[in-house]
């Protein structure tokens, strides 16, 4: 047999990146989806932009749930079409139930009283996350991953750039007309100045995993996302492409305490939610593990001041919320383009930022932020969920309420007094009910 010689092809080493530039006109902290939507953003605008990530990018992160409002800005960087070829699985919506899954209440988006979209996505973030890297590095964008900020630069009250460690382990100063901390929970920016409150009402822990080979729902409902209500918690299922899913929980801090005191380790802390969970259990039976469970405490926060002279905070660096509802995502993109809408006159027109200049910006986040945290809020009180999750159908009255709560769901959350109404009637709804059974007389057992 004559013998086949194989000819390799020359594969040239890769071309290092150029230098970091001294000075740009915006500097950007993090690479996740504020990161990426602002820079992008302002180099369309003709600005020079550089971001920065810490860790390899793409790397692993939590959130996979994203909201049909948020399409407003995917259209805006011109990635519409992107995430439709992206064989992300389309959200048509979520099911919300019990611990046990009995008598699932669904919540379609196409039936929200004001439609954005009829569908958002399941993503896996590292794929979604290099999408949006990948979009602002066209639009000229200096994008630097294995890159940290050792400190942000003041003159006085005004932020002038940042002090980096480069991936080659350089430390070095770069000047900018305006700084963006988009560094996510870690809060960059909000923790040198001090600035980051824990929530008040909230204090909880974060367990969570991925899984392949996992049950499935058919036809439109696959990509929909299950909530389960538990008596410590709640649960998250997110199904994506392929057969895998986010699987978590957020638990009481008691709970999480108890556990930890009897020496229970994380696989064993997993089990006992499982344990509580059979609606979940039974979703993930056949399936296996691909990750190891993973826990994150005290993650909810807000800073006391959202920008300032030279300096903005966009997303989860300016509050982090409970991730009951799929919030983080769309806070961070939609809250992105706000800002940039703000930082770019001044910057267009040759002026320093200023915190005046994002006071529209702060007004419309925080608006958005009380929806969301007005909701969660409600979400603990067991009367509550059983009048969001036990709605008498049929009712004229209580589907129309349902259309405005699909709405609130889908993310239409920057007009506060649109759908802050429909929250408190049902506060209102569950009030009544916990006043009507504080009056029932107590059942008499029969002898």
């Amino acid at each position: 047999m004559a013998r086949r010689t194989i000819h390799s092809a020359t594969v040239s080493p890769p071309v290092p990146p150029p230098p970091i530039a001294d000075r740009y006109d915006v500097v950007v902290v993090g690479g996740g989806p504020a990161g990426t939507t602002f820079s992008h953003l302002l180099a369309r605008r003709g600005l020079s932009c550089l971001l920065v990530e810490k860790a390899r990018h793409p790397r692993f992160c939590v959130g996979e749930s994203l909201l049909p409002a948020t399409t407003a800005v995917w259209r805006e960087l011109g990635i519409e079409q992107r995430l439709a070829d992206s064989g992300f699985i389309k959200k048509y919506g979520a099911y919300f139930c019990f611990a046990d899954g009995d008598g699932h209440e669904y919540f379609h988006f196409p039936h929200a009283s004001t439609r954005k979209a009829d569908h958002a996505y399941e993503v896996e973030r590292g794929p979604f996350d290099e999408l949006l890297w990948d979009a602002a590095v066209e639009a000229g964008v200096d994008a630097r991953d294995k890159t940290s900020v050792r400190r942000f630069e003041f003159d006085g009250d005004r932020c002038t750039g940042v002090t980096l460690r480069t991936a080659a382990g350089e430390e070095r100063t770069v000047d900018a007309r305006l700084v963006a901390d988009c560094s996510g929970r870690t809060t960059a920016l909000g923790r040198q100045l001090d600035l980051r409150r824990p929530d008040p009402v909230l204090n909880k822990v974060a367990l969570y995993t991925h899984y392949e080979g996992v049950e499935r729902l058919g036809g439109e409902q696959e990509g929909t996302i299950g909530i389960v209500a538990t008596h410590w918690g709640w649960m998250w299922f997110i199904p994506f492409a392929g057969g895998s899913a986010s699987v978590g929980a957020v638990v009481s801090q008691d709970w999480f305490r108890q556990r930890k005191s009897a020496g229970l380790d994380k696989a064993a802390i997993w089990a006992d939610v499982l344990a509580d969970a059979p609606h979940i259990a039974g979703r993930v039976a056949g399936g296996k593990p691909t990750r190891d469970v993973e826990i994150t405490a005290n993650f909810q926060h807000r800073c006391a001041q959202m920008a300032g002279d030279g300096w903005v905070m966009i997303g989860d660096s300016g509050a982090f919320l409970d991730p009951v509802f799929s919030s983080g995502v769309h806070l961070a993109m939609s809250g992105a383009s706000l800002a940039a809408a703000a930082a770019g006159p001044a910057l267009a027109g040759g002026r320093l930022p200023m915190a005046r200049d994002f006071a529209g910006f702060e007004r419309s986040v925080r608006g958005a932020l009380t929806v969301f945290t007005r909701f969660i809020y409600a979400w603990y009180d067991p009367y509550f969920r059983d009048v969001l999750m036990r709605p008498p159908h049929g009712n004229a009255g209580i589907e129309a309420l349902k259309r405005e709560i699909i709405s609130v769901l889908a993310g239409d959350v920057f007009r506060p007094w649109r759908v802050l109404p429909a929250i408190w009637a049902l506060e209102g709804i569950a009030r009544i009910k916990r006043l009507v059974d504080s009056r029932r007389p107590p059942t008499q057992e029969v002898a």
